[in-house]
């Protein structure tokens, strides 16, 4: 097996233990609050802790990240993560469980940034957007196993064994990822030689101290400042922002439009919510597959490629929300829930992959601003929904959520004509650190480019 194969498994890992531990707690949060005497009020701030800790270090992890590697950033949330979980299950005091749930969020905050860098020093532009699925399909698993293997272990033994059982698996993972984890091909220490060079071939491997320099010379700061300047990183901002929109407004409110709109049991709405689940992770693969196919056979620029896939994205959960708002069959809801949940899954091969697209040396920032601007925009979503739902009737009433679904529809068209407008995979690694001719410094040191055109993007080279 290749090192870049086993290094995606430990991806999609990763990806399964930090969301398995993000949202194991919305799972259990109903016995936990019977066990403990929890009203609404509190369980809601327990809910939001680990979110604002993620928010408040996406940046920061991000940074971090492109200097000193994705391995010693995810190993470090891995296992915060776990002795955290851990330590919910060992006590009762409710400040000890908020600050502990906040600390979680902090440390798994570096996570996506972290990944993200990983895929681009690892992946060669052609394979990027299976790397990225395989590594995404991780969060469909873990929300699997929270939302639905966990409670079940809940009712048998209890929340704090489940809890528990969560963290430990996730200690025991953190080591597996120290030992087999790499930053970078040129630190593993089990890949061939000529799998080394093969990477090095395709442009993998950051092969120049030069560029390296100049990259640890400019301040973070003032990097972020030239990135906010370029149209093309603010087609993953945005899309990546409305993205969160739509997603975290159907996580968060789903399964009450089931209940009370729909009419649902509460059993028959949980069976209805693994179909999504399973289908968003099955076919994200498949679609990464299909999209690096796309772009190896040249028939369709890189960024064509980013833009059918994103596009069908947006579109597809947008077009959802409004048969869904039409439906009132039973049945006929829970195939359109299911194929939403599955037309998110294009966005692996769409602005999450494009982030890899824009830099190799500044991805994890990059990552790091994209993602916080997502948890803004999960924040907002339930607000946004709940005003809707309040202003016309609640969420009994099938005619409140026409609004609802309305505004999904809104935001998918928003994100398809934006991204579309603003993207282009070209590197932009040169601008962000203020080089002009990157060709005629590395000829003064014996090293040459080679640019290759690929339609409206260029792909570099460096040998």
């Amino acid at each position: 097996m290749k090192a870049k194969t086993a290094q995606c498994g430990l991806w999609f890992g990763a990806r399964l233990a930090t969301i398995c531990n993000k949202i194991s707690l919305g799972g259990l949060m109903p016995v936990m609050a019977a066990d403990l005497g929890y009203d609404v009020k509190s369980q809601g701030l327990l809910l939001s802790a680990f979110s604002l800790g993620c928010f408040l270090t996406q940046v920061l992890g991000g940074v971090a990240s492109d200097r000193y590697g994705g391995k010693p950033m995810m190993a470090l949330t891995l296992f915060m993560l776990g002795f955290g979980s851990l330590t919910l299950g060992m006590t009762n005091n409710f400040p000890c469980m908020w600050l502990t749930l906040l600390i979680m969020g902090c440390f798994e905050g570096p996570s996506l940034p972290a990944t993200g860098v990983l895929i681009v020093r690892w992946v060669p532009c052609g394979e990027r957007a299976f790397a990225t699925a395989a590594s995404e399909a991780g969060g469909p698993m873990g929300a699997l196993v929270a939302l639905f293997i966990m409670p079940q272990v809940a009712a048998t033994l209890g929340w704090r064994i489940a809890i528990r059982m969560c963290g430990g698996g996730t200690v025991l993972f953190a080591l597996l990822w120290l030992k087999f984890a790499a930053s970078s091909p040129e630190e593993c220490k089990y890949i061939k030689t000529t799998e080394l060079e093969d990477l090095r071939a395709q442009g993998v491997l950051d092969a120049t101290p030069l560029q390296a320099k100049k990259a640890e010379k400019v301040s973070p700061f003032v990097i972020a400042w030239r990135l906010l300047r370029i149209p093309s990183v603010w087609a993953a901002f945005l899309g990546h922002t409305l993205f969160a929109f739509n997603r975290y407004l159907l996580y968060g409110w789903v399964v009450t439009y089931l209940v009370d709109g729909v009419k649902m049991g509460v059993a028959e709405a949980g069976r209805v919510m693994f179909w999504p689940s399973a289908t968003d992770a099955a076919l994200s693969v498949i679609i990464g597959f299909a999209s690096d196919r796309l772009v190896r056979s040249g028939r369709l620029s890189l960024t064509s490629v980013r833009r059918l896939f994103s596009t069908l994205g947006f579109l597809g959960t947008g077009f959802g929300a409004l048969a869904l708002d039409w439906s009132r069959g039973t049945v006929a809801v829970a195939a359109l829930v299911t194929i939403m949940a599955a037309t998110q899954s294009f966005h692996c091969a769409g602005y999450k992959v494009y982030y890899g697209d824009l830099s190799q040396r500044h991805t994890g920032l990059i990552n790091g601003i994209g993602a916080t601007l997502g948890v803004s925009s999960s924040y907002l979503a339930p607000v946004v929904t709940a005003w809707l739902l309040s202003r016309e009737g609640g969420s009994k009433s099938l005619e409140a959520w026409h609004s609802v679904w309305l505004s999904v529809f809104a935001v998918g068209v928003a994100g398809s004509v934006i991204f579309a407008a603003l993207s282009s995979s070209q590197l932009i690694d040169d601008r962000l650190e203020g080089s002009r001719d990157v060709g005629q410094e590395l000829a003064k040191l014996g090293g040459s480019m080679m640019v290759k055109d690929a339609g409206d993007d260029k792909i570099r080279v460096v040998v």
